[in-house]
C-alpha cells in the first residue's frame, strides 16, 4: 500500500527515540514508494503492451471533406455508430483454405458489414447487417495506389471496399477500402460513422479462442463438406475459434446457399460472443481482461478512436449492464432486385431503420410502427367484401391459392426478404 507523504509513521513504543522514529518513518515511506513504483510500472508496461497490439490506421487521406473522420476524446453521453467490417483475404495467417495463391482471394475484400449503434443512454445495443449483394450508389473513391475511381450506381455494396483497396492487402489497401466503404455507408444511411473495426479470418478465430469458445444454438443441420468442411447438427453447440469461422462463412449445405441467409448465422455468432464476454466478468476481473485483450487486440484493425484503449474501455464499460433482451440484431430491410434474383435493393423500411438510429430511438419500435402502418394501408385499400357488381369474380387456381396462403403466412411478397422484423431474443440464450 502506498503511504502518503503527509502520513506519520506509527511508533512501536512511546519511549522510542526521535532518531528511531525518523528512521522507521523513512523506511516505511521508501517501502511505500517502492510498491507504488512497482504497481505503476507494471500497469504502465501492461497498458503499453496492450496498446502496441492494436493496429490503428488513419484513413483521412483517402476521404474528402464531406466524409472525413473526427477523432473524439470521449463518447460519454453521446450516441456512437461503429462500422464493423469482416474481410475475406487469405493472405498470411488468413489462408484458411489453401487458396492464398489465388489473386482473387489474396487481396483485401469486404465480406461482412455491420453497423453497431450504441444510444446516448447506453440502454441497448443495436446491430444492423448490410448485405454485401445490396445494390447501392458508391461515390468516387481514392485508391491505395494513388488514383481514384468513378462514382457507381446500382453496384453491389462489397465493391466499395474493393474499389479503394485495389489489388493489394497491406495496411494502405485496408485503409483505402475502409474509407470507400465508410463513404458509401454514410451516403446510404445518412449516418456518420464515428469509428470502425476490421476483423479478418485470423482475427475472428483468435477472438473466439480468447473467449474460451462460445455456446450458440444452431437452428438447422449443416453439411458443407466441400467448401468450409463444416458438419454440424441442429441444437446447442460449443464452437472454438476455427469452428466459429466455419460457421460464420458457411453458405453451402444449409438453407438456400445465399448470403442473406448467412447473415442471421453471423448475427447469432456475434450475440454468442457478446454473451460470453459478459459472462466472463471481464469488467471486474483485471487478469482475465488483460489476457483476453492481449490475445484479441493484436488481430484487429481499428480506427484511432477505439484503438485508444481508454476510449475502448470506456465504451465497453458503458454497455456492461445491457442484457440480451435489449440487444437487437437485424439485417437491413431489403428485397430481391426485380431484374436480378442474386441482388437485393433497399425497401422503405430501411429508411425507417436509419431514421430511428439518427434520432437515437429504438429501431424495433420504428419497425413495429412501419408494420402497423403497412397493415392499415393494406386494410384501407382492400375491396369491400360485398361487391355490387354483377360480374362474376375470378377464382384463383389451386396453385394460386396455395401461393397466396404461403405469402399470407410469411407476411411478405414472393421476392421480399423477411429480414425487417427486429428481434431482441438472442438465439444463443437457449444454450449455456
Amino acid at each position: 500500500m502506498a503511504v502518503s507523504s503527509h502520513a506519520k509513521a506509527k511508533s512501536h513504543a512511546r519511549h522510542s527515540s526521535k532518531d528511531l522514529t525518523r528512521r522507521a518513518a523513512r523506511r516505511s515511506m521508501l517501502a511505500g514508494f517502492a510498491v507504488v513504483l512497482f504497481l505503476v510500472s507494471g500497469v504502465g508496461i501492461a497498458w503499453y503492451d496492450l496498446q502496441s497490439q492494436v493496429n490503428t490506421i488513419d484513413i483521412n487521406k483517402f476521404l474528402d471533406d464531406e466524409h472525413a473522420r473526427q477523432v473524439t476524446d470521449s463518447y460519454e453521453g453521446k450516441p456512437v455508430n461503429i462500422l464493423i467490417l469482416g474481410t475475406d483475404s487469405r493472405a498470411g495467417a488468413n489462408n484458411v483454405d489453401g487458396s492464398e495463391g489465388s489473386e482473387e482471394v489474396a487481396v483485401a475484400r469486404s465480406d461482412t458489414a455491420m453497423v453497431l449503434h450504441l444510444p446516448a443512454d447506453r440502454s441497448r445495443i443495436e446491430i444492423i447487417s448490410i448485405p454485401r449483394d445490396l445494390l447501392v450508389d458508391i461515390p468516387s473513391c481514392k485508391t491505395a495506389d494513388g488514383g481514384s475511381t468513378e462514382a457507381m450506381s446500382y453496384t453491389p455494396f462489397n465493391a466499395a471496399f474493393a474499389n479503394g483497396a485495389g489489388s493489394r492487402a497491406d495496411n494502405t489497401a485496408v485503409a483505402a477500402g475502409v474509407a470507400c466503404t465508410i463513404a458509401t455507408v454514410q451516403d446510404l444511411t445518412g449516418l456518420y460513422m464515428d469509428e470502425y473495426l476490421v476483423v479478418d479470418f485470423n482475427g475472428l478465430t483468435t477472438t473466439v479462442d480468447a473467449l474460451g469458445g462460445v455456446n450458440l444454438y444452431v437452428d438447422e443441420d449443416i453439411n458443407d463438406t466441400e467448401y468450409t468442411g463444416l458438419v454440424m447438427s441442429k441444437g446447442c453447440q460449443h464452437l472454438d475459434g476455427p469452428t466459429a469461422l466455419q460457421y460464420a462463412r458457411v453458405r453451402h449445405g444449409v438453407g438456400d446457399g445465399s448470403d442473406l441467409q448467412r447473415m442471421p448465422r453471423q448475427q447469432n455468432l456475434v450475440a454468442a460472443m457478446l454473451r460470453t464476454a459478459k459472462s466472463k466478468n471481464y469488467l471486474t476481473n483485471a487478469d482475465a481482461l488483460y489476457s483476453f485483450a492481449l490475445a484479441a487486440l493484436k488481430s484487429l484493425t481499428t480506427s484511432e478512436g477505439i484503438g485508444n484503449l481508454t476510449t475502448l474501455a470506456g465504451l465497453v464499460m458503458s454497455i456492461g449492464n445491457v442484457g440480451a433482451d435489449n440487444m437487437t440484431l437485424i439485417t437491413m430491410p431489403n428485397e430481391e432486385a426485380p431484374w436480378d434474383r442474386n441482388r437485393a435493393i433497399p425497401t422503405d423500411e430501411s429508411d425507417d431503420v436509419w431514421a430511428a438510429i439518427k434520432a437515437d430511438t429504438p429501431i424495433s419500435e420504428a419497425l413495429q410502427d412501419a408494420a402497423a402502418q403497412e397493415d392499415a394501408d393494406s386494410t384501407s385499400s382492400a375491396p369491400d367484401s360485398q361487391d355490387d357488381t354483377d360480374e362474376p369474380q375470378e377464382q384463383p387456381t389451386q396453385s394460386d391459392s396455395d401461393d397466396s396462403a404461403t405469402d399470407n403466412q410469411s407476411g411478405t411478397s414472393n421476392n421480399k426478404t423477411p429480414t425487417a422484423t427486429a428481434t431482441t431474443q438472442d438465439p444463443a440464450a437457449q444454450c449455456r
